[in-house]
């Protein structure tokens, strides 16, 4: 049993940055139809993420609830343009990887599929983690990859998540990144400010 809280950011209006990895129009599909599965089979309150805002976060630059002493739009603009550098130039020393997908999760905030963290997208976490940072403040990645498909909009006890095994996206390879600013959360209003390939891909 889990006691859910609620998400205070949904769909409103917020600047942050993130570098992701958003999935192909396949791939969404499957997870729309685990959404489904889902919705159907659960009482919980839950908050779809819409298909087109469906993502997997490798490193958030700026948070939307960060706190800083300044506007996080001023943070992006005294920071930006090298933390793009920096990004861009790790994303591209990175050997493209796959992910692996093989649970459907749920924790006090949210309900997502998860995979382990291949070796590839955890050295790249940690080099971006190492490379930029403001007023003390460094990124902080999650130590699994996942993709968030609801949220809650009310605080209660839920029981487990079901969920149609046959609809989880087994694998997706991952080849490039998208680097974007959120403008409405979760990712529903976005800026992509750059989409860099990993190693391999960008020597082909």
């Amino acid at each position: 049993m889990i006691h859910t809280t609620i998400d205070t950011l949904w769909f409103k209006r917020c600047c942050a940055f993130h570098l992701q990895f958003l999935p192909d129009r396949e791939t969404r599909s499957k997870l729309c139809d685990l959404q489904d599965s889902i919705k159907r089979d659960s009482a919980a309150p839950l908050s779809r993420v819409p298909a087109t805002s469906l993502h997997m976060t490798v490193v958030t630059l700026v948070n939307a609830a960060a706190q800083f002493s300044i506007p996080n739009d001023e943070v992006w603009k005294r920071n930006g343009e090298s933390w793009t550098e920096i990004v861009e130039r790790l994303v591209e020393e990175t050997p493209p990887f796959d992910i692996h997908f093989h649970e459907v999760a749920a924790s006090q905030a949210a309900v997502f599929v998860k995979a382990e963290e291949p070796a590839e997208l955890r050295r790249l976490r940690s080099a971006i983690s190492q490379a930029i940072g403001f007023e003390q403040w460094r990124p902080t990645p999650p130590r699994i990859a996942h993709i968030t498909l609801f949220r809650f909009f009310a605080e209660e006890p839920v029981p487990a998540v079901n969920f149609d095994a046959g609809s989880l996206p087994k694998e997706m390879r991952v080849g490039s990144v998208t680097l974007l600013e959120e403008r409405v959360y979760p990712n529903v209003e976005i800026n992509i400010l750059s989409e860099p390939l990993l190693r391999c891909t960008a020597a082909e």
